[in-house]
């Protein structure tokens, strides 16, 4: 059967850019394609018709009204009738200003990706040798399925995107270009099984995937991770993996590493950290007492004594401070297997949120993007900084890159987030992607778009 589907939105400013995969039985041109578009309270006897060209894959819709709800359609028939052949499902966009270049959008009550959720998360993003960006994000809402990751590239350095692919099952994927191959690390789905899989194509196709954890559930707890960097240091890729669960109350810390020239898709070839490291509220310089105080979203990184040193995301709410530390492991290269250890406690602003650090040889610095908190609410989400230490222990504030807590945005903290950045050094740039909340979201937390950002010349911010 023929089949119509839209499958990438980018709302903007008074316009939206709609990308569709016809899939089709005979010839194209024996088709006409026709989108609909109307504001949400009215008819589609209303709507206005914008007729396509039988071979375009995408169009901006412009002269619409920011901040009205609009609900939108793809209809087919043969060029010669006027009955319909075959319509898509009705999608929702909400126009409006946003900073950076939308990657995909997904309004909050479009049920389009339910079975998974409707709130766009878990950014990750990559670049191939030939230049080309690819990104994912996952589709998220508490207790759905949560199991679904959209696929998407940018031929232009991420001026503009377009659709790819998508995986099933796969939640908190982080993408990975390694000898000659695109990686994709995920679990199944919250607490699923640990997976890796493969494209070759720059992710067009994929693999099926392989099994490195079992799977685990909420109640007895399983793999917890993130877009979260992956390292190679000593001969091996390293990454972080925790264990747990949310209705546990705690995620026990843990690494997963693979020799560089193994088969990353043979379970064998998998070192496991056993038994996963469980926070301690008794290590030096933790905070004192707190809401569930712990730690998840780890950054594996080489420190500058040489040693392999897990920074991890560190849940202070309600704690004494309850905002501005992280947790510092450290990781035996000797032996992979070996349980994490703890090393120090360190000053780390946006640590109430995932963050990604890397080392830029450059400037000799390591440089992260942080949600930095300003109210007395440390969930705060609606600045994002750029931050950078020359020792990963004393980390110094070098620029807001977005603020929309002091720049007059009518939605306050509790609407608005850029959060869970992705990001990698792009020679003089670094290039990032956010899980944003802005325009209508369900809340700071269940965004609606995904963003690209490029912070140009950042070495020279210092």
């Amino acid at each position: 059967m023929p089949e119509l589907v839209i499958n990438r939105l980018a709302p903007g400013n008074e316009q939206v850019q709609v990308e569709w995969a016809f899939h089709r039985l005979e010839n194209l041109d024996v088709y006409q394609l026709v989108l609909e578009i109307k504001e949400r309270a009215e008819h589609w006897q209303t709507a206005r018709k914008v007729q396509l060209a039988p071979r375009a894959a995408s169009t901006v819709i412009t002269g619409l009204v920011n901040g009205r709800e609009y609900e939108l359609r793809l209809r087919a028939a043969y060029a010669n009738r006027l009955d319909t052949l075959l319509e898509s499902a009705i999608r929702l966009v909400r126009p409006g200003p946003v900073p950076g270049v939308v990657v995909n959008y997904i309004h909050p009550e479009d049920y389009t990706y339910n079975s998974s959720g409707r709130s766009t998360a878990s950014p990750s993003i990559e670049m191939l040798p030939d230049g080309y960006l690819v990104a994912s994000h996952d589709v998220y809402w508490g207790r759905h399925g949560q199991d679904l990751t959209l696929v998407f590239q940018s031929t232009d350095g991420g001026n503009t995107w377009q659709y790819l692919s998508q995986l099933r099952p796969c939640f908190w994927g982080k993408l990975l270009f390694h000898r000659g191959a695109l990686y994709m690390l995920s679990t199944a789905t919250e607490y699923g099984a640990l997976l890796i899989r493969k494209s070759l194509d720059g992710g067009k196709t994929w693999s099926e995937p392989t099994e490195i954890i079992p799977a685990g559930t909420h109640e007895t707890g399983g793999p917890h991770k993130a877009p979260v960097p992956v390292v190679e240091h000593q001969g091996r890729l390293w990454t972080a993996v925790e264990y747990g669960s949310w209705q546990l109350g705690s995620h026990d810390a843990g690494v997963v590493s693979v020799p560089v020239d193994a088969d990353l898709l043979d379970p064998r070839s998998w070192s496991v950290t056993t038994p996963f490291l469980p926070y301690d509220p008794n290590w030096p310089g933790t905070v004192i007492g707190g809401d569930k105080p712990g730690v998840l979203e780890g950054n594996i990184v080489v420190a500058p004594d040489g040693e392999l040193v897990n920074i991890l995301r560190y849940n202070t709410i309600g704690g004494t401070p309850q905002y501005g530390k992280a947790i510092m492991l450290s990781v035996d290269t000797q032996n992979p297997s070996a349980p994490l250890r703890f090393r120090q406690v360190i000053e780390f602003p946006g640590n109430m949120s995932k963050f990604t650090i890397h080392f830029d040889p450059v400037s000799k610095r390591y440089w992260s993007l942080v949600n930095r908190v300003t109210r007395p609410e440390p969930r705060q989400r609606n600045i994002l900084t750029l931050i950078a230490s020359s020792n990963l222990v004393d980390w110094t504030m070098v620029k807001d890159i977005l603020n929309y807590e002091e720049n007059g945005w009518p939605e306050d903290y509790r609407k608005v987030g850029f959060q869970y950045v992705d990001w990698l050094f792009d020679g003089e740039d670094i290039i990032a992607l956010s899980r944003t909340a802005i325009n209508g979201a369900f809340n700071y937390h269940n965004a609606n778009y995904i963003t690209f950002h490029r912070i140009k010349d950042f070495r020279a911010l210092l």
